[in-house]
């Protein structure tokens, strides 16, 4: 995408510290929403690949030397990489605190002035207000240009993290990938590298803060000498509890993280195996599963939000609680409170708060959050990675390609020397224009064969050489989200002629042609909505389109696609398009095996004498020599090596024929957050008596607050008045005799106010100042302030977090029950990005911005009304500045919110294609376009970052506009008080009062408004979670009114009644009016050419869709009158795709703990597992990988079948469950059918004939349509019938032994019924 020049580039030094370069996109903004187009240019030392470079640099650097520790230290070097701008951005910073400081001390002197009125000039009062003015002005410059700079240090730091840990990525072994998930990994790209944009703004202050206090403690040390030890030491005790508090949260965030890993994975499988779930009715146990999971996920966040709560009632009660400490102890000692020490006292106390309340603490805390985060990502960067050296050699093309394997062994778990080795001993010299098969029963090692062969399986023991390109097919097909047509060029270059000969031998012609938009049209993530055998094609047209490849791996391509389908590809793909191009490895028909005296039906039914059999056979002149063995295999079935061409990636989604709708953008609301999206918020936090109570708490705590400071001013001025009315009855001296009498003595202020005591107390007991009914109100005021603040801070966060949990739940309810069609439109990182980047902004940063907002908006409003009082004449700069700043606020919201939401989109892709990347990792590496991916990984975070820049930016342009009208409000106070003070009678005390609070408004007005509109931002992550909870819904899981009864199905007879069926609504229909009627205990199978329907004939009986027309009848009963957890657990399924949970292998067969060990284990037995399994250390605990990728494919679905047989339902479905099992496994897996089932209707979908040619029936689908159905024998008999036709496309040899089959089945079963 085309961003437009950044105008910042070209801009002066006024533009760029004012921001001015920003107002024409604020214009823009304003008249219309803003799109991706019209973001700027990132510079170049912005760039994901700039930065990224700086930092795997020093982070190689620290591979190669390691610290004392003897591991690689990622926060030393992040350090490195940052620290020469990060230190001389401190000296900014610095320069901002002094200005900080300036402020109070020139009031303390505009305050003295007022004082001694009578005796100072009047050009002392306009001296003191015109440095007020400017320090004021210059401070929100300086200050906002050392934010923006160290927050773009933060914003490299994360974004060069994350790119970092997707190049790590794409080098992670089999073993790294098995010790880790998506999910959290995912988490670590979200929450964890979150903590890095705020670390670098808050650090100076662990130096800054102690510096400026030293210096502000020296200036009060002038004013009230040794009490102020007393403030020291609550200093001190603060900073001490915020310290503890801290490491605290360090922990915390350590305990939180993991917990938020295993709720992110747990929340990837379910959208990841969602189709598996809907199938077999699991949404219930598996909501309770994320349930139990997110409810100790929020204890945690319940703890660390309870330390964020007197973290922030710290922040605005430190001032007082100082002061509080110091005047107790001053007059203790003696001393007497005037306006000067009080406001000296409270006004740069008040200077501190920022830099020691705040900023210390959240520097505290983001420290150790920051350090949990980096020791989590270390752990992740140093994780085993694949050897990139052994296939260097099939990096480059070569006119002479060969593949020798010498006494080759290997194993997946190089940790577990006790365990077999995965592949044994193999040697193999391969040539140029060899074709190779080959074959084993399941887990014997095949698909870990061609895993050796791209680089995945590292040798333990013998050589690999491979010379020459690898092309390669996976057995599981991975498809990206984006266009067939993407997917299939994966970054090459198109050749429109070579293009149309790939699509014609893979058997792509057809499928295309009935796409509106052909090859052109969206697939979704993992290609959902396209057939098995469409994925497998398209995967194989990929390979194929590589032209420069010359070695072709296929790992069991054929088995997904239908016997006519696959003779094709066979014939004019592998035996054709690249025996022809002379690029082919070898070549070598099944005939040609049987010919070459290999006894192949022999082997594939002896057994496997402890899985190790040496057997070599010949093709053409080659031998290979094999020794395979059962263990843990990542795929299985056949292969073949052959060779293919590269490509790259994009986004959308589809399918067969509804396919055409396409992938949608991510849905972006438009305008401001809906007054319904805080409404929803609230209610959902806490009930209308919490709700007042805490509005009545919160209008306290304001009063209180300001109270505080008003009593001392009423405290001060109480004296004062006293000393005057004491001076006119000539009890005390003269005012002017007291300055004298300060000069005539020790010097010290104590002193001469005890003489002041003195003297009130012995001449005139009556006329004594009550010093204690003044202490004692300010000892309530403040002890109350302090615990209504800090109970108002804690049902605030535990608002927040309610609000958090409860949304939480309602998004992932809504998203069990969305249709399936839901998932096939959005990618697995779109949706998961809800669940960890918004939901992680819900938890953490949403209550403390919304906090931030409350109080000072609070406080901002308490100041205007006081100042206003004390000084009428300010209102009329007040009238002007308040309108002047609501329309700032709406003019910067209308930009504002288009960029939080264009940040919350372009965040999306990087998840998606860190999501895609880690499903299709062995492909994208087979291939070498690992370049490739980290250009797109870094075009996508480029697009964030642009972003995330003018986010930034923004913020700083609002920020100093607001920072500036407060700084006009302040010098208009400070000038109206000299010019109106003899007119009002401005006392000292009422001066002092009105200009610290206006003066703690000084950068305050400006945070806090930033902080209402980072609440406006922030909820657009709430509106994002809000539009997932309003998604519409499946059909009702249970209804009372049509329950079927308990012991239904009774017999399994289903009836199809001109059943039209569409993935979505009024989308074209997959089947047309389908009527077949199957009787109870009937054995059906279902053929046709890939795309026929097969499949959606079984999303239509498990009503993953409204039917669009017609009605299902299972035993009579109309399925679309039931709920669908009472249809769905009637049923049992084995998907076409096996999906399984990370976990232990016992969680995965019985996921809910319904069945006892020796069931389990009885199951196995029948699916040919129970010896595999016996020979794991853990047996039946034995933990399985994300998606059971430490399992070979064929065993997955074994593991399936063990599911199907323990549930026992009157009806099974099988999907091409045995699809990438060996025939002799197929075959024992059948007669295990036949025998455990016999009592139940059993549709199998199949692409191998002789696995369905002893069903009672067979039906023949074709374009949505019932072509045929009957008994097999009588379909034959149609010598032009499909059935016929398919069944010839096999071959002769095999198609006289099924036709031999049909038959004898036939007469077996009339001969049997004659007899009877």
């Amino acid at each position: 995408m085309t961003l437009k020049p950044n105008t910042m580039k070209k801009s002066n030094i006024f533009s760029y510290i004012t921001f001015w370069w920003l107002n024409d996109l604020f214009a823009e903004g304003r008249n219309r929403t803003l799109q991706e187009a019209d973001m700027y240019e990132l510079d170049p030392s912005d760039r994901s690949e700039e930065i990224c470079n700086k930092l795997e640099k020093h982070w190689e650097s620290e591979k190669e030397k390691p610290g004392k520790t003897g591991k690689p230290s990622l926060l030393r070097a992040i350090t490195k990489t940052y620290v020469n701008k990060f230190m001389v951005l401190g000296t900014l910073g610095l320069f901002t605190e002094i200005l900080r400081i300036a402020i109070p001390i020139f009031i303390i002197q505009l305050i003295r002035y007022f004082e001694n009125k009578d005796t100072s000039p009047t050009w002392h009062g306009y001296a003191y207000a015109a440095a007020i003015t400017f320090s004021s002005i210059i401070l929100p410059l300086v200050y906002h240009l050392y934010f923006y700079q160290m927050q773009r240090i933060g914003w490299h730091i994360r974004a060069s993290t994350c790119a970092l840990m997707y190049k790590k990525t794409l080098r992670l072994s089999r073993r790294s990938l098995q010790q880790t998930s998506t999910g959290q990994i995912i988490n670590l790209g979200s929450s964890d590298v979150a903590r890095f944009d705020f670390l670098p703004i808050f650090l100076h202050y662990l130096w800054m803060g102690p510096l400026e206090c030293i210096a502000v403690w020296y200036i009060l040390w002038q004013e009230v000498g040794m009490a102020l030890l007393a403030g020291i030491g609550v200093f001190l005790l603060i900073t001490i509890t915020q310290i503890s508090i801290g490491r605290q949260f360090g922990k915390l965030r350590s305990a939180t993280a993991v917990l938020t890993d295993k709720r992110i994975r747990l929340t990837n499988e379910v959208i990841t195996g969602i189709r598996t779930i809907k199938m077999h009715a699991w949404e219930e146990p598996f909501a309770k599963l994320v349930e139990d999971a997110r409810r100790t996920e929020v204890m945690k966040i319940i703890q660390s939000s309870s330390m964020k709560a007197f973290n922030s009632c710290i922040y605005f009660c430190q001032e007082k609680l100082t002061t509080f400490a110091i005047l107790l102890t001053f007059v203790a000692m003696g001393g007497t409170i005037t306006a000067s020490k009080v406001f000296s006292i409270v006004g740069l106390l008040n200077a501190l708060r920022l830099s020691t309340g705040m900023f210390i603490s959240l520097a505290i805390e983001h420290t150790f959050s920051s350090i949990v985060s980096c020791k989590r990502i270390q752990k992740y960067l140093i994780l085993e990675e694949y050897d990139t050296e052994q296939n260097k050699d099939a990096n480059e093309s070569s006119c002479q390609p060969f593949v020798k394997l010498q006494n080759f062994s290997a194993m997946w778990e190089t940790d577990k020397p006790h365990r077999k080795k995965t592949l044994q001993y193999i040697s193999a010299d391969i040539k140029n224009g060899e074709l190779i098969a080959v074959i084993g029963s399941v887990g014997s090692g095949k698909s870990s064969l061609l895993s050796a062969l791209t680089g995945e399986l590292s040798a333990l023991d013998g050589t690999k050489k491979i010379k020459g390109k690898i092309s390669y097919v996976d057995q599981l097909p991975w498809i990206f989200s984006g266009t067939i047509r993407e997917n299939i060029l994966f970054g090459s270059e198109y050749d429109s002629k070579w293009y149309t000969q790939v699509i014609t031998a893979c058997s792509l012609s057809q499928d295309l042609n009935v796409l509106k938009d052909g090859d052109l049209t969206p697939v979704g993530e993992r290609g959902l909505t396209l057939s098995g055998g469409q994925k497998a094609r398209v995967a194989l047209a990929r390979a194929v389109y590589r032209k420069d490849a010359d070695i072709f791996l296929m790992d069991d391509t054929l088995s997904s696609v239908d016997t006519a389908v696959a003779n094709h590809i066979f014939h004019h793909c592998i035996n054709g398009l690249l025996l022809k191009k002379g690029r082919v490895v070898g070549f070598g028909s099944y005939e040609e095996l049987l010919d070459s005296g290999f006894d192949l039906v022999t082997f594939l039914n002896k057994n496997d004498e402890a899985n190790k059999t040496d057997q070599s056979f010949r093709l053409g002149s080659r031998t290979v020599e094999h020794t395979f063995n059962t263990e843990s295999d990542t795929r299985q079935s056949a292969y073949y090596i052959d060779k293919l061409k590269t490509a790259t990636s994009t986004e959308s989604t589809t399918s067969n024929e509804y396919l055409s709708v396409g992938n949608k953008e991510e849905v972006r609301a438009q305008g401001s957050v809906k007054r319904r999206v805080y409404l929803n918020y609230f209610r959902l936090g806490a009930n209308t008596i919490f709700m007042v109570t805490m509005i009545i708490v919160s209008l306290a705590s304001h009063v209180l607050y300001i109270m505080n400071d008003w009593w001392l001013a009423e405290w001060s001025q109480g004296f004062e008045n006293h000393i005057k009315k004491s001076s006119n009855s000539n009890s005390l001296p003269k005012p002017t005799e007291l300055f004298t009498l300060e000069e005539d003595g020790s010097g010290s202020s104590v002193n001469l106010n005890r003489t002041i005591f003195s003297a009130n107390t012995i001449d005139e007991k009556s006329t004594e100042f009550d010093t204690k009914f003044y202490r004692n109100i300010y000892i309530i005021i403040t002890v109350s302030m302090f615990i209504i603040i800090l109970l108002r801070a804690n049902m605030h966060f535990y608002f927040c977090i309610s609000s958090g949990i409860r949304m939480h739940a309602k998004m992932f309810n809504a998203i069990l029950k969305s249709p399936s069609r839901f998932f096939d439109i959005n990618p697995a990182g779109r949706i998961l990005n809800r669940f960890s980047k918004d939901m992680c902004e819900i938890d953490e940063f949403l209550p403390p911005r919304f906090w931030d907002f409350l109080f000072i908006t609070g406080f901002i409003v308490s100041v205007i009304i006081l100042t206003a009082v004390t000084n009428y004449f300010v209102v009329f700069i007040v009238i002007p500045l308040g309108a002047y700043f609501v329309w700032l606020r709406k003019y910067y919201l209308h930009t504002s919110r288009d960029i939080k939401r264009l940040e919350g989109t372009t965040r999306s892709p990087i998840f998606s294609h860190l999501s895609s990347t880690l499903q299709g990792l062995p492909t994208v590496r087979a291939f070498r376009v690992e370049k490739q991916f980290k250009e797109k990984y870094h075009q996508n975070q480029n697009l964030h970052s642009a972003s995330w820049f003018l986010f930034l930016t923004s913020s700083h342009w609002f920020g100093l506009r607001l920072d500036l009208i407060t700084a006009i409000f302040i010098s208009a106070v400070a000038f109206l008080c000299v010019v109106c003070a003899s007119l009002l009678n401005l006392t000292p005390g009422e001066v002092g009062l009105i200009l610290t609070f206006s003066a703690g408004m000084v950068t305050l007005l400006q945070w806090g408004v930033r902080q209402s509109a980072e609440v406006e931002n922030l909820m657009t992550s709430v509106e994002r979670i809000q539009q997932y909870y309003r998604l519409p819904s499946e059909a009702a899981s249970e209804i009372e009114a049509t329950k079927p009864p308990a012991d239904w199905p009774f017999c399994g007879r289903i009836q199809f009644n001109k059943v039209s069926f569409s993935y979505f609504k009024n989308g074209p229909n997959v089947l047309k009016e389908v009527c077949l009627r199957i009787k109870p205990n009937e054995k059906i199978g279902v053929v046709g050419r890939t795309g026929a329907g097969k499949t959606s004939l079984v999303a239509a009986l498990f009503r993953l869709n409204e039917l669009e027309n017609g009605e299902i009848y299972i035993d009579g009963i109309p399925i679309s009158t039931l709920g669908l957890k009472d249809l769905r657990v009637a049923i049992s399924v084995i998907p076409q795709d096996p999906i399984l949970f990370a976990g232990t292998m016992r969680r995965n067969i019985d996921p809910f703990d319904i069945y006892t060990d020796d069931k389990l284990w009885e199951a196995l037995a029948k699916v040919q597992l129970a010896d595999f399994v016996k020979s794991l250390s853990l047996q039946l605990n034995t933990e399985m990988a994300e998606t059971g990728s430490n399992f070979s494919v064929g065993q997955r679905q074994l593991i399936c079948f063990a599911r199907a047989i323990l549930a026992k339902t009157k009806i099974l479905v099988i999907d091409e469950a045995t699809a990438n099992v060996d025939m002799r496994t197929d075959q024992l897996i059948q007669s295990t059918i036949r025998e455990e089932f016999k009592h139940c209707t059993v549709i199998t979908i199949a692409h191998r004939i002789n696995t369905v040619i002893d069903s009672d029936r067979i039906l023949v689908l074709g374009g949505g349509l019932v072509k045929e159905f009957d008994e097999p024998y009588k379909l034959l008999q149609n010598k032009n019938g499909y059935f016929a036709n398919i069944i010839k496309t096999i071959g002769c040899q095999e198609a006289k032994i099924l036709e031999s089959e049909a038959k004898r089945i036939y007469d077996k079963k009339y001969l049997l019924d004659n007899h009877t």
